[in-house]
């Protein structure tokens, strides 16, 4: 059913290649995962011409759902999950302009759009620009690699309004939302930073506990302290602010070693 949907996609003129993104494209699916299907496209896909193409393939569906990008999201007849993202031909030169000519960052996902572009399989290429994107944004510049690790560390635990800091008040307050929401964009801040100083492109927010075991470059005892951040909700008030203190004592340190140029804010001295 799947490949019938692909079959139905490339007959669109309109399309210019399909690829399928996520865990299904790197063979470590299970059974939750679903279908990403990316379908870049020189004009766009009019609505109905979506529906009398695809509709019949579904139980469940969900046309033109912009919560996230232009997606077809729905469950198949077959019970699988699918997400078919409708994305501009031009998207592809975009992001390499973005990331590697502008040396744009976005706090905590700063080259997910990147990875996501270099490991989707492709499916259907109809004269793409992707193999020119793949065969030129393999190497991770140095210059990007140093305005992400140094964007990221101010909001870390360099700044007044750090997210190291908030959490500390938030655990004073004993604000349980505040802290679940801060201890979440924190960690974010801090993967951004270590797939960074790896050279790593950013594969989004999922399985990260798996991929700092291929990281060579980690502050130490990150993966510890990691397992007691995500568990900080349990620990008493004491505890859980030592513990944030520590790891941005531990990220600035290991910032520092990576960047020696680095300097930390003269508000570290007063917290």
């Amino acid at each position: 059913m799947f490949s019938e949907i692909v079959e139905r996609l490339e007959q669109m003129n309109q399309v210019r290649l399909i690829m399928l993104g996520g865990s299904r494209a790197t063979g470590i699916h299970d059974r939750q995962s679903d279908f990403d299907v990316y379908v870049y496209c020189d004009d766009p896909i009019p609505l109905q011409q979506r529906k009398d193409a695809l509709g019949s393939y579904f139980k469940y569906v969900e046309f033109a759902n912009e919560l996230w990008e232009e997606e077809d999201d729905g469950i198949l007849l077959d019970g699988s999950e699918i997400e078919i993202i409708y994305r501009s031909h031009s998207f592809i030169k975009e992001q390499y302009e973005k990331t590697f000519i502008r040396k744009e960052i976005s706090f905590g996902y700063s080259t997910c759009m990147i990875f996501n572009l270099l490991r989707s399989k492709i499916l259907v290429d109809k004269q793409s620009d992707i193999e020119w994107f793949r065969s030129i944004a393999v190497i991770y510049p140095d210059d990007l690699r140093k305005k992400i690790i140094l964007g990221n560390a101010s909001l870390i635990y360099n700044q007044m309004p750090s997210l190291s800091f908030q959490l500390i008040k938030a655990i004073k307050r004993k604000d349980v939302v505040s802290i679940q929401h801060r201890t979440t964009e924190l960690m974010a801040l801090m993967f951004d930073v270590l797939f960074a100083a790896n050279r790593m492109f950013h594969p989004g927010e999922k399985r990260l506990t798996e991929a700092l075991e291929r990281m060579g470059l980690i502050p130490d005892h990150f993966k510890e302290d990691l397992k007691q951040l995500v568990l900080i909700q349990s620990a008493s008030s004491e505890d859980a602010i030592t513990l944030v203190r520590i790891m941005g004592e531990r990220m600035n340190a290991f910032i520092k070693l990576l960047i020696p140029e680095y300097k930390m804010s003269e508000y570290i001295r007063f917290k």
